[in-house]
């Protein structure tokens, strides 16, 4: 079993939680050996949580918003984009493999790192104002079934 990292919108999350799955291709991010190398984590928690960062930075760059799902799955992954950042692709996931949400808290503005975040999130990740974010805000825990919160809150 591993963790993906699954940037979301809260519709996509809304349809996900509501139908109990979301059809792929799906961008997700994982603990890939390119991830690894690039990062040069120190344990596995910090490894995760570099692919969770790299995830809510691109759910950031798509939906002005850090909203990232968290699944458990035994099915494979490949890959994705660029491997630095972990990304892989899932063919389908349903939202009981959900273990976590996480996202911003409600008094983070992510107005100006998202205005620079569109595009590859090579480019995206080198920002200042990414990495302002990234390392100033931590990103807030839910648990799966707290879903409904998340989706009736504004993007910034």
């Amino acid at each position: 079993m591993s963790l993906i990292f699954v940037p979301v919108s809260a519709t996509q999350l809304r349809e996900w939680a509501t139908t109990g799955r979301l059809d792929g291709p799906i961008d997700a991010h994982a603990v890939t050996p390119g991830l690894l190398a690039a990062f040069a984590p120190v344990d596995e928690e910090d490894a995760e949580r570099t692919a969770l960062l790299a995830a809510s930075v691109a759910a950031l760059g798509r939906t002005g918003r850090r909203l990232v799902a968290v699944a458990e799955t035994t099915a494979g992954s490949r890959p994705g984009g660029d491997d630095d950042f972990g990304e892989v692709l899932v063919d389908a996931l349903t939202f009981a493999a959900v273990t976590s949400l996480f996202t911003d808290d409600d008094h983070v503005d992510v107005a100006a790192a998202a205005a620079v975040a569109r595009g590859p999130l090579a480019e995206a990740w080198e920002q200042p104002e990414v990495q302002a974010l990234v390392a100033d805000a931590d990103l807030l825990w839910y648990g799966a079934a707290e879903w409904p919160v998340l989706v009736g809150r504004p993007t910034r």
